[in-house]
């Protein structure tokens, strides 16, 4: 018989006496003659006594779950025990140790040495203290005994259970029964953590470890925690906390979620607590912003483990509301309630965008508008089909459909980008006296408030004060009655608690969308945020943003154009380069508002802004002066190009004739017929 084993995960030099104490000592007491047994001998010369003793070989698998558990010794003593009062014999060899290893993992270095020793067939027996130290889950267990140990000839013992597969009749029932047991165990306890996390909350104690954007303080006259360390209490990290808010306001005006990471990196914010990097990841900055606490709202038992059969892992899974304990703390909120649940919107719509260049450089505007830029060929009412990066470095960008599109073109970003922001602010700066007009006109308006709001208002504060009064007279019941009333009483406590900050939670956001829904812009405001704006959009289109002003660029950008630009393809029968417009409605009393930080009036967007996103040809770029020209103010030919000559155009009345053709050709109508000379009679020499 071969006795080599892998050294791993057994009994270390100290252990292995102690095992040998522990089993000379019980065997002395149960009559066992050690006549003969030296326990500094090799394996195989004590192997060999103890079969000429009649006694079975066995091994003993041990395993506790965390670092701060050290019960190890206290299952191997139980096992070797039993075997000295049992006929039984376990070699130190035979010792088969996890520590600090959770019983979900399938295979930890203890469990497959216990394999390989009973696979050998080394040992005949299987001792554990109970089946929940083979894995956590009874089935798992169960499975592992059946295969491993009974199908193989072998037996298995929990000590602290009196399981034994050779009573062949009863020990599946009382498997089951047991494993049951240590289930319905766990659950308990995590309850019991719960409520304890509760009291500590309620006296004002850190329960865990803090996210980012706050930190501990100490408690001088507190006692100390279970580990003898100082108590402390939470409260909020200023710089953290401005990290966050600057980067949530980023954000939300369109600023990619890598794009944030990386800034936060090269700011030096903290990372998370939990981190074994020493730095922030992308996941963790992605946790962040979904951090409940950020709103000053912390909760108790939101999720609880639940086992995976099928994946076979356990996953966190929601609890109901009426399950959760929630408490407000006002004074350690970072984030406010609209900028939160914006903030969950944006994570709920977040995905893989668009390739970057893999070279650092500063992000212009061209590199976040990619996806407001929609195929008018391709697209049908209910499915706007959105326009890639393409070509080179991501230069271009296209129709998704790609050679399906039956105008397929690749449009320069840069350029497309830059012919719309010179055409806002060129709207803009015709259309200021307009804009000021009518929101000093629709300021009376504002000022009267939503009254549905504040009724709703008004609602919501009767519903606090209702479920304080409750929790009041609760409270006054708390210590009456039977220990079933007194738990009956402190769940519907806890119950009326979330209802609670729900409703508060709720009064807090109407209060302060009434807080700005009753704010007007003045005439001096309107003057600022029009030149502010035109200004970005100028600076935007000659890419002299910084880093923070592009994001604010973009959200200015979106709100004018309504985040949707429908682009245009024209293909010319015998020419190859095609023409390319995009049209877009605008949005600008809208935008003007909300720059302003005030809520925007429902506004039916303007007339249809037309832009050449491409430089088109000379003939084709006058077209539209032309037509204003011919059509609108009624002049000739020869007179059309003697106004554009004028203008700095090189153009003669033939070139005129065919510009006015191409621009009803662009707009996919006939070209009407004109008369000669506009139907003026001919000049008649002297």
């Amino acid at each position: 018989m071969s006795h080599h084993l892998p050294p791993a995960g057994s009994a270390d030099n100290s252990l292995a006496r102690k095992v040998h104490e522990w089993y000379m000592e019980a065997a002395l007491k149960a009559g066992t003659n050690l006549d003969g047994f030296d326990p500094d001998a090799p394996l195989a010369v004590r192997l060999a006594w103890a079969l000429r003793a009649s006694l079975v070989i066995a091994l003993a698998y041990v395993r506790f779950s965390s670092k701060q558990q050290h019960s190890d010794e206290d299952q191997l003593r139980a096992n070797v025990v039993y075997a000295a009062q049992n006929g039984m014999y376990i070699p130190p060899e035979y010792v088969c140790v996890d520590k600090a290893v959770t019983g979900r993992r399938l295979r930890r270095v203890g469990l497959d040495r216990a394999k390989h020793i009973l696979t050998e067939r080394l040992a005949s027996v299987l001792l554990v203290f109970t089946l929940s130290r083979l894995f956590r889950r009874s089935y798992e267990a169960y499975k592992f005994v059946q295969e491993e140990v009974v199908e193989n000839g072998l037996r298995a013992i929990a000590v602290a259970q009196s399981i034994d597969t050779a009573d062949e009749r009863s020990w599946k029932l009382k498997f089951q029964v047991h494993g049951i047991m240590d289930e319905m165990l766990l659950e308990a306890i995590a309850e019991h953590c719960r409520e304890g996390l509760i009291g500590l909350h309620l006296k004002g104690w850190i329960t865990g470890a803090l996210g980012v954007g706050f930190r501990r303080r100490e408690i001088s006259d507190a006692p100390l925690t279970n580990r003898g360390l100082p108590r402390t209490v939470p409260e909020i990290d200023p710089e953290a906390a401005e990290l966050i808010r600057r980067h949530a306001r980023l954000h939300l005006d369109g600023m990619l979620l890598r794009e944030g990471w990386r800034r936060w990196l090269a700011a030096g914010g903290p990372c998370d607590p939990r981190s074994t990097t020493g730095r922030m990841t992308c996941s963790a900055y992605r946790r962040l912003w979904s951090n409940i606490r950020l709103t000053g709202r912390w909760e108790f038992g939101r999720k609880r483990n639940q086992f995976s059969t099928k994946l076979d892992y356990t996953r966190q899974i929601e609890r109901p509301d009426h399950e959760v304990a929630t408490f407000c703390c006002e004074e350690l909120r970072i984030l406010d309630d609209e900028t939160y649940l914006a903030l969950q919107a944006w994570l709920r719509t977040l995905k893989t965008g668009p390739r970057g260049p893999r070279t650092n450089r500063d992000v212009q505007l061209w590199d976040l508008t990619t996806d407001m830029f929609h195929c008018a060929h391709c697209s049908t009412p209910d499915k706007p089909i959105r326009y890639y990066q393409t070509g080179a470095h991501g230069k271009g960008m296209q129709c998704k459909h790609g050679d399906l599109c039956p105008c397929k073109s690749a449009v320069r970003r840069e350029e497309a980008v830059r012919a719309v922001c010179e055409k806002l602010a060129e709207v803009i700066a015709r259309d200021a006296a307009l804009v000021e007009d009518v929101i000093c006109r629709s300021r009376e308006r504002d000022a009267h408030g939503d009254d549905d709001l504040r009724r709703e208002i008004a609602s919501k504060e009767s519903t606090v004060r209702t479920l304080s009064r409750r929790i009041d007279d609760l409270y006054d019941l708390a210590g009456q009655g039977s220990e079933d009333d007194r738990k009956e009483i402190l769940s519907r406590i806890r119950s009326a608690q979330t209802e609670r900050a729900a409703a508060q939670l709720d009064l807090a956001r109407l209060t302060k969308v009434l807080e700005r829904s009753t704010s007007t812009l003045t005439s001096e405001d309107v003057r600022r945020s029009l030149t502010e704006v035109s200004t970005l959009l100028q600076d935007a289109a000659a890419g002299n943003l910084g880093d923070e002003s592009v994001y604010k660029a973009l959200a200015i950008f979106r709100r004018l154009t309504g985040g949707r630009i429908w682009v245009y393809v024209e293909r010319r029968k015998g020419r190859k380069r095609t023409n390319v417009r995009g049209t877009f409605r605008l949005h600008l009393i809208r935008a003007i508002k909300e720059h302003g930080g005030a809520i925007a009036c429902d506004e039916t967007p303007g007339d249809e802004i037309t832009v050449w996103l491409r430089k088109p040809p000379r003939l084709d770029a006058i077209a539209e002066r032309v037509h204003l020209l011919i059509d609108i103010e009624g002049q000739s030919y020869r007179e059309a190009a003697k106004v554009l000559q004028s203008e700095g155009y090189g153009v003669n009345s033939g070139n005129v004739w065919y510009s006015y053709r191409r621009w009803y050709e662009m707009q996919g109508l006939p070209a009407p017929k004109r008369p000669y000379n506009n139907g003026n009679e001919r000049r008649k020499s002297e």
